[in-house]
C-alpha cells in the first residue's frame, strides 16, 4: 500500500506540473490533429499504386506511416523522460535532495516515468482515433498481442532511457544523447519506410535495435491480427533486451551516481 502510495505521489505531481504549463502540455496534443490528416495525404500520392515493400502491411501507407510514428513517440519518450528528469532536477537545485532521499533510486527512476506513458498513451490512442476517422482499417486487430507487445517494449525502451540519464549524470548535457537515439531509430526502425529498402548490412545493424522488432510487432498485430504465437521473435528479443538490459541500465545509473556523489559535482549541470 505505501508503495503504491508513494507511486500515486509521483504521477499526481507530474500531471500537476504538466498541466500547469498549459501551451507545453496541449501542443503534443493538438499537434496530432495535424500530422494524422498529413499522412493521410502523403498516402493519397500513392493511392491506386502497387507497393511491394508494404505488400506485409495491406499495402497501406497511411497505416504504415500513423503506426510508425506513433510507436515512435514511446521511444522519443523513453529516451527524454529519464535524461529530462535528472536535467530538471539539476536545473532547480533538488537533484541531491530527491537521490540521497531514503526512496531507493531505482523506484525514482521508475515512478518518475509512469505519467510520461499514461500521457503518451493517450496520444497513442488519439491517433488510432483520428486514423480511424480517416480510414484506418483495424477490424482484424488482435489486441491482447498488441498490449502484451507494448508491454514487453516499453521495458527495453526504458532501459535505453536510463542508459541515457546515466550518461547525463557524468557529462551533464545529455540532449545530444537523445537527438542521435532518436534518428538512429528515425533512420533504422522502419519508421517511414519498409527494412526492406535499406541496403542488407543496415538492415542487419536495424535488427539490432529493440525499437525495430516492436514496430514490427505492432504493426503485425494490429494491422494482420497476429497472435502471440505469430510474434513469438518480436516478443522474446523484447524480453531479452529487457531482462539483460534494465537491470544492467539500473546498475550503471548507480555507478554513475555513486561517482558523482564521490566527486561532489552531482547537482552540477
Amino acid at each position: 500500500m505505501n508503495l503504491l502510495r508513494l507511486m500515486w505521489s509521483f504521477v499526481r505531481r507530474d500531471a500537476m506540473i504538466a498541466m500547469s504549463y498549459r501551451t507545453a502540455f496541449f501542443t503534443p496534443v493538438v499537434s496530432i490533429f495535424i500530422a494524422v490528416p498529413v499522412f493521410h495525404f502523403v498516402a493519397s500520392v500513392f493511392a491506386g499504386a502497387d507497393v511491394p515493400a508494404l505488400g506485409a502491411y495491406q499495402g497501406s501507407v497511411f497505416a504504415f506511416l500513423l503506426l510508425g510514428i506513433a510507436v515512435q513517440d514511446y521511444v522519443t519518450l523513453s529516451i527524454s523522460t529519464f535524461l529530462s528528469g535528472i536535467r530538471e532536477h539539476q536545473l532547480m537545485g533538488t537533484m541531491e535532495i530527491v537521490m540521497l532521499s531514503p526512496t531507493p533510486v531505482p523506484l525514482i527512476l521508475l515512478f518518475s516515468s509512469i505519467w510520461g506513458y499514461l500521457f503518451t498513451s493517450l496520444r497513442f490512442a488519439l491517433y488510432i482515433l483520428l486514423g480511424l476517422a480517416f480510414g484506418l482499417d483495424l477490424s482484424g486487430a488482435n489486441m491482447f498481442s498488441f498490449l502484451l507487445l507494448a508491454l514487453t517494449a516499453i521495458v527495453s525502451f526504458a532501459a535505453i532511457g536510463i542508459l541515457g540519464a546515466a550518461a547525463t549524470l557524468i557529462i551533464k548535457q545529455g540532449a545530444s544523447i537523445t537527438a542521435l537515439l532518436t534518428a538512429a531509430t528515425l533512420a533504422l526502425g522502419g519508421v517511414a519506410y519498409p527494412l526492406s529498402v535499406l541496403p542488407g548490412w543496415l538492415q542487419i545493424v536495424s535488427l539490432m535495435l529493440p525499437f525495430t522488432h516492436a514496430l514490427l510487432g505492432v504493426r503485425k498485430a494490429l494491422l494482420l491480427g497476429a497472435t502471440p504465437a505469430d510474434l513469438s521473435l518480436e516478443l522474446l528479443v523484447l524480453g531479452a533486451f529487457g531482462l539483460v538490459l534494465f537491470p544492467i541500465s539500473l546498475w550503471v545509473f548507480q555507478l554513475a551516481l555513486r561517482r558523482v556523489k564521490v566527486t561532489g559535482t552531482l547537482g552540477q549541470y
